[in-house]
């Protein structure tokens, strides 16, 4: 069989074909393999939302009552009565197994309070035994133990006991108000901060409890007393001519002290010559000052609702007032025959109390003296 030049070109024709054609074929199932895999892949990317585990964020943790209050700016003066006085109270504001409602005075506060001191104007200032048991007693007078009482729970009229033992009241007109033994109102400023171991209100008012109020308040004595009251400085005056300043400060007493309007009366009974307790001059008119002066003044404390119709005798010997009634009320009669009605009562001082009348009392020996 010949084979010729031209069959054997046809042949090689072919089998590039044929060979062409495998190529083609077999490229076509790489690339429908590649296809099906990315496909697989996406497949599982497109996997429902539920079967991929979700990660959670863990709750925000609330500080604890002591926490909150060394944390604020606005309560520095609060953080620092605490870090003053003894580990109790600020332990027990730490504890997160127990619920604790505090009313946490705020800086503005704490400095009105100090500024309403005489001794202390700084919280460091409470730096002996017993005056840090006084901020203690302060302090744990503001925190109610036993649950958090958040603002919808301060009902009107409510009362509360409180750590230190005593009570506080609650009463609710528009705001919140808090009730101490001064009865001066505190408001709460900010309600319901819910801490982990219960809930703080901020108060614009240091409350006081009634065991403190004294050491933190002290009285004046009687005539110190009269000399710090406008109305009574012509009494004091008087007091001070009879050289009978530390007497009032001997005893407990009661003291009828009559205003400047009524003692401007006597001098103008007197006449042009007295126009002031410096004005009794001799010896008979020192004397008469004297018991005029102490004819005002009963050796008892008696409050007004101790007042009973009666005799009191006065300093002066054999010298009485006569409680009796009057047109409004009770009033005194002295030895002359005019009634003295009170002004005021119930000014307390450290040694007693005042009742201000509107008559200046003579007594029987004055009366005398004068006339």
């Amino acid at each position: 069989m010949i084979i010729t030049r031209r069959f054997l070109k046809n042949l090689g024709m072919l089998v590039l074909g044929i060979s062409m054609a495998i190529s083609c074929s077999k490229g076509s199932d790489i690339a429908d393999d590649v296809e099906n895999e990315i496909s697989k892949e996406e497949d599982k990317t497109e996997e429902p939302a539920d079967e991929i585990p979700k990660e959670v964020a863990p709750d925000e943790t609330l500080l604890n009552a002591a926490e909150f209050i060394q944390s604020e700016d606005s309560l520095t003066m609060s953080a620092e009565a605490l870090d003053a006085i003894d580990d109790t109270l600020e332990e027990m504001l730490s504890d997160e197994s127990g619920k604790v409602t505090f009313f946490v005075p705020s800086n503005e506060a704490f400095t009105e309070f100090l500024s309403s001191l005489k001794e202390y104007t700084n919280v460091l200032d409470f730096d002996e035994a017993l005056e840090k048991e006084i901020l203690a007693q302060v302090l744990k007078y503001h925190a109610i133990i036993g649950g958090a009482n958040f603002s919808t729970e301060l009902s009107n009229g409510s009362v509360l006991e409180t750590l230190q033992s005593e009570e506080i009241k609650i009463t609710v007109d528009g705001d919140v108000y808090i009730i101490d033994t001064t009865q001066i109102k505190a408001r709460i400023t900010t309600a319901d901060i819910e801490v982990a171991n219960g809930v703080i209100h901020i108060i614009d008012k240091v409350l006081i409890p009634d065991s403190v109020l004294a050491d933190l308040f002290p009285k004046a004595s009687l005539i110190d007393l009269i000399n710090e009251t406008d109305e009574l400085s012509m009494f004091a005056e008087g007091i001070k001519e009879a050289g009978l300043e530390s007497r009032f400060n001997e005893g407990d007493y009661t003291v009828f002290a009559p205003t400047n309007a009524a003692i401007e009366k006597l001098f103008s009974t007197l006449g042009n010559d007295y126009n002031s307790f410096a004005d009794f001059t001799n010896i008979l008119e020192k004397q008469a000052l004297k018991e005029i002066i102490l004819g005002h003044v009963v050796e008892a404390v008696v409050a007004r609702n101790d007042l009973k119709i009666g005799v009191l005798p006065t300093l002066v010997e054999d010298d009485a007032v006569e409680v009796i009634e009057g047109a409004a009320g009770l009033a005194l009669q002295d030895a002359s025959e005019f009634k003295t009605n009170f002004v005021e009562f119930d000014m307390e001082a450290s040694n007693g109390v005042i009742h201000t009348i509107d008559k200046i009392l003579i007594p029987q020996k004055a009366l005398l003296l004068i006339d």
